[in-house]
């Protein structure tokens, strides 16, 4: 005889904000009805606005709660994670927002049904966390992505204008916003301590996950179990060209633009010249420099096996990369603002570049 699976005691965390207007009374109640029918010993809380759900799922990691199921958008969820921190509780997602990247990336099913199943399975796979920390800031942790530049700078009123939140408002907001961004501000990476890429760029991405904002296909190598972050720059690329690869880049498109330069590493340090704006999985963060180190294997997900979803299997070669994961010296803004290699270092080609053809 099979042994009987021992019943978890478990949390719902919903956002009965998030996602489409049409069916939102019924939802949560369907959830709830299909997790109890499967065995799954259930209290709910309701996280409204989003930003409860940090709080919530801190105090249910304190009573002893073994898994967290969190429903909502990405932002719901990736409040939730914030709160559970690094405490091995498990965590369940039932995607209910308009995006859905987290769940997508993962193969997480978007039918609520499928998803309440899933869960009930308890099939987990153990994900990697990023930590950013600022100066006269606490330690933060993110799930998805983590943006220096334009992108942390006009996105609160792009989201405004995504939800009609004062649309006419903030769509001119975020016009003005992009418009009047330093087209040459200097951004420079330190990675593993060890190697620095310093370049003229509007952009710097550090990608734990593929797709981001509209389903943006930001990094097709980005895996979220192999203890690197992944991180894209993009030198010498006009606000024009930035605008295009948003756009090519949407509903899981392949954007290709061979100046973006493309680079793994497991701990950073990110300064920009001007200070420019930093933001982390929908949270601003402050402006100038950043600190980000991987906490692998971190979080537990509920979740099929990688490769249900976008996300693509970990490179082989993760497992034998040289010391340092990032290239060696690197830069390519000398001359205008007096950026140079250390002394001794010759200014080469990055030997180490992920980005798929």
């Amino acid at each position: 005889m099979s042994k009987k699976r021992k019943t978890v005691r478990a949390l719902l965390i919903a956002n009965p904000g998030s996602g489409k207007v049409a069916g939102r009374s019924k939802l949560l109640e369907q959830v709830t009805r299909d997790l109890l029918k499967k065995g799954v010993k259930l209290d709910v809380a309701v996280a409204k606005p989003k930003e409860e759900g940090t709080r919530i799922a801190r105090r249910a990691v304190k009573d002893g709660y073994k898994l967290i199921i969190a429903m909502g958008g990405d932002d719901t969820i990736e409040a939730v994670i914030r709160g559970m921190g690094k405490s091995k509780v498990l965590l369940g997602m039932i995607p209910a927002g308009t995006a859905n990247n987290l769940a997508k990336s993962l193969g997480i099913p978007e039918d609520p049904k499928e998803a309440c199943a899933l869960i009930a399975s308890r099939q987990f796979r153990k994900l990697d966390l990023g930590q950013a920390k600022v100066p006269k800031a606490k330690k933060f942790l993110f799930f998805d992505v983590l943006t220096v530049g334009i992108a942390a700078a006009v996105y609160p009123s792009a989201i405004h204008a995504r939800k009609g939140v004062g649309r006419l408002a903030s769509i001119k907001d975020s016009v003005y916003s992009f418009l009047k961004q330093p087209a040459t501000p200097q951004i420079t990476v330190v990675m593993d301590d060890q190697s620095t890429v310093t370049v003229e760029t509007m952009l710097a991405l550090v990608s734990n996950f593929p797709l981001t904002g509209q389903n943006m296909l930001v990094d097709p190598a980005a895996s979220t179990d192999d203890g690197l972050f992944n991180v894209s720059l993009f030198p010498s690329i006009s606000k024009a060209e930035l605008l295009a690869y948003a756009v090519e880049t949407t509903n899981e498109g392949h954007g290709d633009n061979e100046k973006i330069l493309r680079y793994r590493a497991r701990k950073l340090k990110i300064t920009s010249s001007p200070k420019l704006e930093i933001m982390a999985d929908g949270v601003m963060l402050g402006k100038g420099t950043v600190k980000i180190k991987v906490l692998p294997g971190a979080l537990w997900v509920i979740a099929p096996e990688v490769g249900a979803g976008v996300e693509r299997p970990r490179l082989a070669a993760d497992a034998n990369l040289p010391a340092p994961v990032a290239p060696a010296v690197v830069s390519t803004a000398p001359g205008k603002n007096g950026a140079q290699p250390p002394d001794g270092a010759k200014d080469e080609k990055p030997i180490e570049n992920t980005q798929q053809g």
